[in-house]
């Protein structure tokens, strides 16, 4: 019986990130519920999404 190695057809297609010229990084925050909850409606208040609403808040773009 083999063990290991990697599954036909998994992962990835081939040429799926050709062209791709912006590297985005994921970080996280801790925050109460309300705290979340008051993040997201300002968001939604100037039409952006969560992460867009902080990134140009915490680079005062806004």
């Amino acid at each position: 019986m083999a063990r290991g190695g990697k599954r036909e057809g998994a992962g990835r297609p081939a040429g799926t990130t050709r062209g791709r010229t912006v590297e985005y990084k994921t970080i996280s925050i801790s925050a109460l519920p309300e705290e979340v909850e008051a993040i997201k409606a300002a968001a939604a208040k100037h039409g952006k999404t969560v992460s867009r609403y902080l990134v140009e808040l915490a680079l005062n773009k806004e």
